[in-house]
């Protein structure tokens, strides 16, 4: 942790407990967590929210935010402008992430589209159904994070196996 930010989701893990949890004396295993370097952070929160996320942890420009267990963090410019990262020199280049796409598997996918909407969201590839089982659409954040929304379709059943 640096200056009470934690720096991995095993520092997380730790910092919550989890060092002598059931899963390990390190923490949690097989933890992957998605961390967006951002502009603004306010704005971040709010079409995150618009998606159904929710801030679970903040401090100052560092947001933890969930939507049913999907995680994601969020991290203001001025935290990468003053700690040299390798991508530093990059960090006003536009969009952000390309070549990157992040998905979240929702159980409506028509819902969360037509929240999306209604907030105004920059929705990049229109929702249809997908030869691959699956319902989606793509949506850019504020940074233009490329975000994947998708549920399988209703006609589907999900292997237990």
């Amino acid at each position: 942790m640096t200056a009470g930010r934690p720096e991995s989701a095993r520092e997380t893990a730790l910092a919550a407990g989890g060092a002598d949890g059931p899963d390990g004396p390190d923490g949690p295993r097989g933890v992957t967590g998605v961390e967006f370097h951002v502009a603004d952070v306010e704005a971040s929160i709010r079409f995150y929210e618009a998606l159904g996320f929710r801030v679970t942890r903040r401090w100052e420009d560092w947001v933890r935010l969930d939507r049913d267990g999907a995680e994601l963090v969020l991290q203001g410019d001025a935290y990468i402008r003053g700690h040299e990262h390798y991508f530093t020199p990059h960090i006003d280049r536009s969009p952000r992430g390309t070549g990157v796409e992040i998905t979240i598997e929702v159980d409506d996918v028509d819902a969360i589209h037509a929240a999306a909407v209604a907030a105004g969201l920059r929705i990049v590839k229109p929702i249809q159904d997908r030869s691959w089982k699956a319902r989606d659409f793509r949506l850019a954040d504020p940074d233009g994070f490329f975000i994947r929304i998708t549920s399988p379709l209703r006609h589907e059943v999900r292997s237990t196996a």
